[in-house]
């Protein structure tokens, strides 16, 4: 089965910001601002209600993005087109300034998802759209996160997307491809369309240093989907076992990060060569650096790199390596346009069973997203996809538009 990933979530509120659109874990992570800036939404501040439920500790968010692909050639349907939308609807709550109570914030929003799954048609394994999925409706985030000891100490429960906290590269962000978001070797991570009933800690102590670790329902591995559930199956080992992911890492100067983390899934996988696995687990490392800024102007470069490996005996996909740049304001008149280049290589498993007929998938993408309004965003996108789903089909080359609306 090919999996469906997500956007990069800790780049969510700055791409929303630019109007790039956001994913996951309380899909654009809005938080609450001094001033609200009704330009930037389509729908405005009617009758002050948005700025006033700001000042009270509320942030309300809603967006719309739409893309349309057409296979140019190559893949499994050459000449398709693909149209398809998702919905994103939420509230976040400074629980300091609405109720009084100090480093909290809870977060509950809506997301649904309609229309075609383009990857159907490139037949790519990585998935080049980030917003493909089977069709549905959900309570997608429902949590409630605390900070405590000055913000060194951060504790978060409820119905989450692991990947707001885990494996994600800020310069990754504007990328319509999924393995941005997150490496294509984990297994069962609940991500985008399955977000999962989870706890998560992290500790930041001092100079940057981070360290994490959480527990999500694994159900997805059983096939339940635990976007669209509460959280019966995460109490409950037989459905599907649970999702273990530690990271660690350091942040500094310069927006740059590193960080090393290591996953263990605790269901049932079938192994290539017969049988089945009482777990699968791997190992991921991520990177992000801003390059260049210019202090005069808007203008900013930031790199990510990705690396991943997962057990070839399990995992279809065992090796996973990605490098990319995002580059803001790169035409001088366009100060709050983004464009982007990466490449996205995995290495199928060769173990006896696994059936691929090539040795890898390779994605190149390019896109140049438009701040056409303050609300308005549409980005043109192509990608290039060698040897798609290792299947054997011809390389394909996909162009997408992409919209989005902030409302």
């Amino acid at each position: 089965m090919t999996p469906q990933r997500s956007l990069n979530p800790t780049a969510a509120a700055g791409l929303a910001a630019i109007g790039l659109g956001s994913l996951c874990g309380g899909v654009a992570q809005a938080r609450v601002a001094d001033d609200f800036d009704p330009r930037t939404h389509l729908l405005g501040d009617p009758g002050g209600l948005r700025s006033a439920a700001e000042d009270h500790g509320f942030a309300l968010d809603a967006n719309l993005t739409g893309d349309h692909s057409i296979v140019l050639n190559g893949g499994r349907a050459p000449r398709a087109t693909a149209t398809r939308y998702l919905a994103e609807a939420g509230v976040t709550v400074d629980t300091d300034t609405a109720f009084g109570l100090p480093g909290g914030t809870l977060r509950v929003a809506y997301v649904g998802f309609h229309g075609d799954s383009g990857n159907l048609d490139s037949g790519d394994f990585q998935t080049y759209s980030n917003i493909d999925a089977e069709p549905f409706d959900a309570l997608y985030s429902v949590w409630y996160r605390q900070r405590l000891f000055d913000e060194r100490l951060s504790i978060r429960v409820g119905k989450v997307d692991a990947n707001t906290d885990f494996a994600y590269v800020d310069n990754g962000g504007g990328f319509i491809h999924s393995s941005p978001g997150f490496s294509p070797t984990i297994q069962g991570f609940p991500s985008y369309p399955d977000p999962a009933t989870s706890m998560s800690v992290f500790l930041r102590p001092h100079g940057g240093f981070y360290l994490g670790a959480g527990v999500y329902d694994g159900a997805t591995q059983a096939g339940v989907r635990t976007g669209t559930r509460g959280p019966s199956t995460f109490f409950d080992d037989d459905p599907g076992g649970l999702f273990w992911i530690g990271e660690t890492g350091l942040e500094y100067a310069r927006d740059g990060r590193i960080g090393f983390g290591a996953w263990r899934h605790t269901g049932d996988f079938e192994r290539f060569a017969g049988g089945t696995a009482d777990h699968a687990d791997g190992v991921y490392a991520v990177w992000d650096q801003t390059v260049y800024a210019d202090s005069a102007s808007p203008r900013e470069a930031g790199v990510f790199a990705q690396y991943a490996l997962a057990d070839e005996a399990v995992s279809e996909a065992t090796h996973h390596a990605s490098l990319g740049v995002e580059i803001q304001s790169l035409l001088a008149d366009h100060p709050n346009d983004v464009s982007g280049l990466m490449a996205s290589y995995v290495a199928f498993s060769d173990a006896p069973g696994a059936g691929f007929r090539d040795d890898y998938e390779l994605a190149i993408e390019a896109f140049h997203a438009i701040r056409a309004t303050g609300w308005l965003t549409l980005k043109p996108d192509l990608q290039y996809i060698v040897h798609p789903g290792g299947t054997g089909l011809d390389d394909a080359t996909v162009a997408t538009l992409r919209a989005r609306i902030a409302l």
